[in-house]
């Protein structure tokens, strides 16, 4: 027969070591908690490298959508302004363009060169390779999308022949032009090397 002192010792044994288990747990669950509350607050993990300003919302903080526009293209950034809606010039040595944006693709130029998209934020933008008006330069480009496509950022829009059009387009850069809108600003990644899906626009909503 066991002893009423060994019982006792043993029950408290037991009920010390399940409180410090049940201490542990709980410590690692809030440290988890507090982990992902810090991640909150700072932002970390929104897309892109830019910081916004979350807001409250039924007491707990929102983190705000990070929208851009994409560089089509790797190369040297030059930003530009067109009819007042602003833009970039990309030099570029590479013979593909991709979208910029998530969205649909309004229309194609005739030539296949120059591609016009409704972005899934309303806002048009026009990615562009050489300038030329030479119709006889449309044997280098093949579009990869058609009018009315749904798209998401980074798919291919164009294959072309770099090689020959650096001898009959006096003018081979890439051109993005984003046309304004009274829902909408942006603001110049501020990169003046990028490579292609690398933010060229953060874009604002206007309050």
């Amino acid at each position: 027969m066991i002893p009423i002192w060994y019982s006792i010792l043993l029950g408290l044994a037991t009920a010390y070591f399940g409180f410090w288990f049940g201490r542990s747990r709980n410590w690692g669950l809030l440290e988890t908690v507090g982990e992902g509350k810090a991640r909150e607050e700072t932002g970390e993990g929104t897309k892109g490298r830019r910081e916004g300003t979350a807001r409250v919302d039924a007491g707990r903080k929102i983190l705000p959508q990070v929208r851009y526009l994409a560089s089509p293209s790797s190369g040297t950034v030059e930003n530009i302004r067109e009819e007042g809606n602003l833009g970039a010039r990309i030099l570029t040595t590479e013979s593909k363009l991709y979208s910029p944006s998530s969205g649909r693709v309004l229309s194609i130029a005739p030539r296949g060169n120059a591609f016009l998209i409704m972005t899934d934020w309303g806002t048009e933008v026009e990615v562009r390779a050489c300038t030329s008006e030479d119709d006889l330069l449309d044997r280098y480009f093949r579009p990869r999308v058609i009018r009315g496509e749904i798209i998401r950022r980074g798919k291919l829009l164009l294959e072309y022949d770099r090689e020959k059009l650096d001898r009959e387009c006096e003018d081979t850069a890439v051109y993005l032009m984003a046309k304004g809108d009274r829902t909408t600003t942006l603001e110049p990644a501020g990169e003046s090397e990028v490579k292609t899906g690398d933010a060229l626009f953060w874009v604002d909503e206007v309050i």
